[in-house]
């Protein structure tokens, strides 16, 4: 007996789940901590995304695991790894919570500070940490952003409309009526202006002759303004010392540092960027998405999407139209199908990750959805369902994409997408893609450090 599409969709779904489900455990199982262990201790304003198991890292090798978590007396989350004991940690060890990539998952990394100084020992509190940002003040400074950029443009507003007496419109009408008495006066007075033209021609030449004439005496003016120059730089005199004060210097760079923390909580937010393609062999076209993702929280992230399908779902609707025969008239409905070649669509999700598990939703390629994602070292499953309409009998959007990276940047992905429409066959598709993130994001985008720090 043939199975129906949906419970071939369904099936397959579950087992992928379930063998997705089996290698986290046997992974999660492996421990990275050879010849015992040391615990060390951190003290961290916010842990989110910190989980049992989560990997500590020393330049991107793991050497430990995340041991408890737990709350100190004042409120602040308390981090015990268990760190391999043949690592080599000293007194000034610092500790930071960090993210791989936008919504990727939560680890801490140590840098082991001066090799010079003496070992810690287990249970030891690392000397410094810091830990990630938070999404609700993000959001807050967006919305006074907003509200500013909005008083700006209604005020704009306000001075370029001319019918309610904006300034700028009473100013280009005022230069409009200068410009006209300026012709005026100009056309009565042509021939004062040219005696003041001759006037004029005659002064620099008297100026020229005064020029060359004291010629010596520009030059002393001029080795006497260097001499000046030369005791300020020196520090000698009253504005010498101060511009070669050391107080001085030392303030500037107090002033430079304070900016310096102003603008310090951009360094936490997570920004990447990407594209990819799909080729579909149902539909012989391409699918385009333009990807940009913003997680401001090691497990919350927003996503935003554009993207461009030559072969979309169409647009359903109905018509009503009278027909009249022999004096009966009849009331005839139809429905109707249309379909936009190159249809640009947007995706806006919010995305909350547990372990290795993400859940989104939102809006997914203008319609309503929520999706699952799974990543796990090179490889990553996505899950989408939108599309819920059912006025006319339409069935969901269903679509499942596997990804493999190839590097850092650059990735393959392949799937199946739109697998219940019944008016075209199953779209399986490949392709690939890049993805920026992180510090090359944040250099691009002119977040990077300021003063140097």
């Amino acid at each position: 007996m043939k199975l129906p599409v949906e419970v071939k969709v369904g099936l397959f779904a579950a087992i992928a789940v379930v063998i997705l489900v089996f290698a986290t455990i046997r992974v999660g199982d492996q421990s990275v901590i050879s010849g015992g262990g040391m615990e060390l201790i951190g003290i961290f304003n916010n842990a989110t995304g910190i989980y049992p198991r989560a990997t500590v890292e020393i330049a991107g090798v793991k050497v430990g695991l995340v041991k408890k978590l737990g709350l100190t007396p004042d409120g602040k989350a308390q981090i015990t790894m268990e760190v391999n004991k043949d690592i080599h940690l000293t007194q000034n060890t610092h500790c930071f919570l960090k993210t791989r990539g936008f919504l990727g998952e939560a680890f801490i990394e140590i840098f082991p500070g001066d090799a010079s100084l003496s070992p810690i020992k287990s249970g030891s509190f690392c000397a410094q940490t810091q830990g990630g940002g938070d999404v609700n003040s993000m959001v807050n400074q967006f919305n006074d952003i907003a509200g500013d950029v909005k008083d700006i443009t209604s005020t704009f507003k306000q001075w370029t409309n001319e019918k309610e007496g904006g300034e700028i419109a009473k100013t280009v009408t005022n230069l409009n009526d200068f410009v006209q008495v300026m012709r005026d006066l100009s056309a009565r007075n042509e021939q004062n202006l040219d005696r003041i033209i001759t006037n004029l021609a005659d002064l620099t030449h008297e100026l020229k002759n005064v020029v060359q004439n004291n010629k010596g005496n520009i030059n002393d003016s001029m080795e006497s303004f260097a001499s000046i120059s030369r005791k300020i730089d020196e520090g000698r005199g009253t504005i010498g010392k101060l511009v070669n004060d050391p107080e001085t210097v030392e303030k500037l760079n107090t002033a430079v540092d304070s900016l310096n923390d102003a603008l310090g909580g951009y360094k936490t937010w997570e920004l990447g960027f990407g594209y990819h393609t799909e080729y579909l062999t149902g539909t012989k076209d391409f699918k385009n998405y333009f990807h940009v993702g913003l997680n401001p929280t090691p497990d919350e992230g927003v996503i935003f999407e554009l993207v461009s399908d030559n072969d979309p779902s169409p647009s359903r609707g109905t018509t009503v139209s009278d027909i009249t025969v022999g004096g009966t008239t009849t009331t005839v409905t139809t429905q109707t199908a249309s379909r936009s070649r190159t249809s640009l669509r947007y995706s806006a999700e919010l995305a909350k990750k547990f372990y290795d598990f993400t859940i989104r939703g939102g809006v997914i390629e203008s319609r309503g959805g929520v999706g699952l994602d799974y990543n796990k070292g090179p490889l990553a499953l996505q899950f989408s369902a939108f599309d819920f309409q059912t006025k006319f009998n339409q069935e969901p959007h269903l679509k499942l994409l596997g990804q493999m990276n190839m590097t850092k940047s650059f990735y393959l992905v392949g799937g199946m997408d739109d697998p219940l429409n019944q008016t075209q066959p199953t779209d399986y598709f490949f392709g690939g893609g890049f993805q920026l993130i992180d510090e090359d994001v944040k250099s691009l985008l002119g977040f990077a450090k300021v003063g140097g720090k």
